[in-house]
């Protein structure tokens, strides 16, 4: 890539892309994040569609707050389970809807400290109480 095509007016986001200088030499260059500057706002869009989406299938009882963490963060079941030292098959009972409010509060903070949120916030999640 020629120095000059590396261009992308981002001031948020910088990146260090190694171009063809106008020399000939290959070299470093810091610019605007291409992807950051074109395609952030669609990603923002897709994720609070996402979110809503799995807020309203907790309000009919399809999912709890585990579950809505987890697709969010994008986990499988055994990656929440790893992350959390727990065992599959404990994650997988807790992610059922009914099974919620028979999570004890040690496993809630060890998913609150997996999805970096307060256990209040996943309690008040599953509740309906948007935080």
């Amino acid at each position: 890539m020629k120095e000059k095509d590396g261009y992308s007016d981002c001031p948020e986001q910088q990146v260090i892309l190694y171009v063809e200088k106008e020399d000939g030499k290959y070299g470093a260059m810091q610019t605007g994040s291409y992807i950051s500057a074109n395609y952030i706002d669609d990603f923002f869009f897709k994720r609070g569609n996402l979110e809503k989406t799995l807020q309203e299938k907790i309000e009919r009882g399809e999912i709890n707050a585990i579950e809505y963490y987890r697709v969010l963060e994008e986990l499988t079941v055994s990656e929440l389970a790893s992350r959390a030292g727990m065992m599959k098959w404990t994650v997988k009972r807790h992610l059922k809807p009914g099974n919620f409010n028979k999570i004890r509060e040690a496993s809630l903070k060890k998913y609150s400290e997996v999805f970096n949120v307060p256990i209040e916030e996943i309690a008040g999640r599953q509740s309906g109480n948007r935080k």
